[in-house]
């Protein structure tokens, strides 16, 4: 004799329905619950329907929404791209107005402009017989030989080292990018620097020799001792005194020292090498770092 089927509480049948219409399951059947067998091909063919798909519709949906958006906004419209052109086109036109960037020269390149200018105005009223300015825009490279030439063998010219025509070649073609607004032919630059050699001039390393000793300690006999002078601050004699040291030692004007590239203190680099003899005090070196400071022939020296 079977027993009939209870009844489940009212409360809970309600919580049952929401939670299977919540996640789309159909409720559980109370006759099917003795047989476990009947649910698994449901579980199964839910398990049949492909993720793809759902990935597919959603990126295809988000495909849709952005073209939406893309083509609303305008992005790709080809009137954007026309003013777009336009902008870069404008950039490009303020680049050819503003011409060549040039270099910044320090006021003793400046001077030696000035010099050279003036140089090659006195040789277009002697030889060249024109305007200075018209003949520097359209000198050729024979033009520009002639002109050292004659910086050479003129009177009172005082020229015997390449470097110094090589300087003064520098200077000159310096002058030309000022006064036609663009670099000078690299064909042309490449002929002077080839042919400044065979001018026969002096070439060979001047070696300058360090301060003697005995008249370093008389400089600072003067500094510290029969020195009157004062200073702003008493720091600076203090400063002045390696100052000393440095440039009598490397063969160095004080000037460049303090200059406009000064001597800093990344440039000073101390060393300790320990004595190889017991109970001897370690040897101490200073090393200077004067790359930005001595220079020759327009190359710099460490």
């Amino acid at each position: 004799m079977s027993l009939p089927p209870q009844k489940l509480p009212r409360r809970h049948a309600q919580r049952r329905t929401l939670y299977h219409g919540r996640h789309k399951t159909p409720p559980l059947d109370l006759s099917s619950a003795e047989n476990p067998q009947a649910i698994k091909p449901q579980a199964k063919k839910r398990q049949k329907v492909p993720i793809s798909d759902a990935n597919d519709s959603s990126a295809a949906s988000d495909s849709d929404s952005d073209s939406d958006s893309e083509s609303d906004s305008g992005y790709s419209s080809n009137r954007y791209l026309d003013s777009e052109a336009e902008h870069y086109r404008k950039i490009r036109a303020e680049f050819v107005v503003a011409g060549p960037n040039l270099a910044n020269p320090c006021d003793e390149t400046k001077a030696m402009m000035k010099r050279e200018e003036q140089m090659w105005k006195l040789h277009c009223k002697k030889i060249r017989k024109g305007d200075p300015v018209a003949a520097l825009k359209g000198a050729t490279a024979e033009d520009f030989k002639t002109f050292l030439v004659w910086r050479k063998e003129r009177k009172n010219s005082r020229i015997k080292r390449q470097a110094t025509m090589s300087t003064y070649w520098h200077v000159l073609s310096m002058n030309y990018q000022r006064t036609a607004k663009r670099y000078m032919d690299e064909g042309i630059l490449a002929d002077l620097r080839n042919w400044i050699p065979t001018l026969n001039l002096d070439d060979s390393e001047v070696e300058k020799s360090a301060l003697y000793v005995e008249d370093l300690c008389v400089l600072q006999n003067g500094l510290w001792v029969r020195d009157q002078e004062k200073f702003p601050h008493e720091r600076l004699r203090v400063q002045e005194s390696p100052i000393n040291i440095f440039a009598g030692c490397t063969s160095t004007r004080p000037a460049a020292l303090v200059g406009k590239i000064p001597l800093l203190y990344e440039d000073i680099e101390f060393q300790v090498f320990p004595s190889l003899i017991k109970g001897r005090r370690p040897a101490v070196r200073l090393i200077l770092n004067l790359q930005h400071i001595k220079r020759s022939g327009g190359k710099k020296k460490p």
